[in-house]
């Protein structure tokens, strides 16, 4: 059965898709097969896809990720994800900004949820409202997906991330050891349709998405 991790949080701008994106592509590059769900309706990961169709088959290197081409409202993720977790070994699903009633089913379908948040007070701040969805959704039941914040977007060399990861133990849910830094390459990669290690394997992103992958392959023995 699939693992399933729902990359959540109702504000925009965290770097969501960036992180569904290329944990998908480090889980392909070890070999496992994954499907992309994009349920943001603003279709981001749709359109990234959208891209990736117009490159050369022989300059992409995953051959066991597979994506949606539309974004996919909660009836159709309902009634599609029993099938796909036999036939995959992860399932990622990238949320859009606020929207309950797809945040609500993709939680209640998920084991693990990623919270991407970026090093700043604002934000911080703000992924309170996806941590009290969460909670209210377990304490009605409804809810038992495992949670992890992760800093995502992190500027590099500056003291933002480690400010930020004294200020997020306070909602009491794990923080990621792995930081996410925002990168020019990143954004570079989205627009070509491209995973990082495809458009740039020597970038320091490629690293910090094969940790983040191996802080994951460590949920499968878990559940």
């Amino acid at each position: 059965m699939a693992l399933i991790i729902a990359i959540i949080n109702g504000k925009g701008g965290v770097g969501k898709s960036t992180v569904s994106i290329n944990l998908a592509g480090a889980l392909d590059k070890k070999g496992k097969s994954v499907f992309l769900v994009d349920s943001d309706p603003q279709g981001t990961v749709s359109d990234w896809y959208g891209s990736r169709k117009k490159q050369p088959v022989e300059k992409l290197l995953h051959k066991n990720l597979f994506i949606t081409d539309a974004p996919w409202n909660a009836e159709k993720l309902t009634a599609k994800l029993k099938q796909l977790s036999r036939n995959y070994d992860y399932v990622i699903i990238d949320c859009g900004p606020a929207n309950d009633s797809i945040e609500k089913t993709v939680l209640t379908l998920s084991n693990y949820a990623i919270i991407p948040v970026t090093p700043s007070p604002y934000d911080i701040r703000s992924v309170k409202k996806t941590i009290d969805l969460i909670k209210e959704g377990e304490k009605l039941g409804a809810i038992k997906v495992k949670s992890y914040l992760l800093i995502s977007r992190k500027i590099v060399g500056t003291v933002l991330g480690r400010e930020a990861r004294e200020a997020l133990t306070s909602f009491g849910i794990p923080v990621m050891k792995t930081e996410i830094s925002q990168r020019i390459a990143l954004c570079e990669s989205g627009i070509e349709g491209k995973t990082i290690f495809e458009y740039a394997p020597d970038n320091p992103a490629v690293e910090e998405f094969k940790n983040l992958r191996k802080e994951v392959e460590k949920w499968q023995k878990q559940v």
